[in-house]
């Protein structure tokens, strides 16, 4: 069975034309606004992503290449199988680690000191197309993080997908208030309220 294909037709490109891209966060928000306003999208923006059995430094390199502090962990078939951050590599572990296995740091690699899939949690999207910036401050101060995972179903596949994903340094920045300081624990909402006038 032959099916016939007819030509489209052509418009022609007028002056000034520009084109489609991702919607850029909006650089100053509010405590009251959408909390999607600070949620970075991997609808719109690409995931970075590092292989479990790749040297820290190495991850740590990348995280800076790319302008990012945290790294999701997957497999050969894409699946995430763990998180690293900058200060999983920079802090106490990778030296505590190095020494009582007796190895060079520089040996020690992301599935070493990897948060691992079972001990990951995120935020549901739909609670999150609810929520405010605030919500989202909050949470990270409870939890003790500078990020949390929003997840929701693929609508297709029906499986559990990441979404996107919040920062406290994303966040801060937006906010005009530094949230990175040892998590966001000394940081109460009225004391962000306060900060910004």
């Amino acid at each position: 069975m032959k099916t016939e294909f007819a030509p489209l037709s052509n418009v022609r490109l007028q002056p000034g034309t520009t084109y489609r891209h991702p919607p850029e966060l909006p650089e100053i928000v509010h405590l009251d606004d959408p909390a999607t306003d600070v949620m970075t999208d991997f609808e719109f923006v690409k995931p970075v992503t590092v292989r479990s059995d790749v040297p820290i430094d190495e991850a740590l390199e990348l995280m800076m290449r790319a302008g990012v502090r945290l790294l999701l962990v997957t497999d050969d078939a894409g699946a995430i199988i763990g998180l690293i951050t900058a200060r999983d590599i920079m802090g106490e572990r990778p030296i505590k680690l190095a020494q009582e296995a007796r190895v060079l740091r520089s040996s020690i690699r992301v599935d070493q000191i990897m948060a691992a899939q079972p001990e990951i949690t995120g935020l549901n999207m739909v609670s999150v197309r609810n929520a405010r910036v605030g919500h989202i401050v909050e949470t990270l101060r409870r939890l003790e993080r500078q990020h949390v995972l929003v997840l929701e179903v693929d609508a297709l596949t029906k499986k559990q997908c990441v979404r996107g994903l919040f920062s406290t340094s994303q966040i801060g920045r937006q906010l005009g208030v530094d949230l990175t300081q040892e998590v966001v624990p000394a940081h109460s909402l009225a004391e962000i309220r306060q900060e910004r006038g």
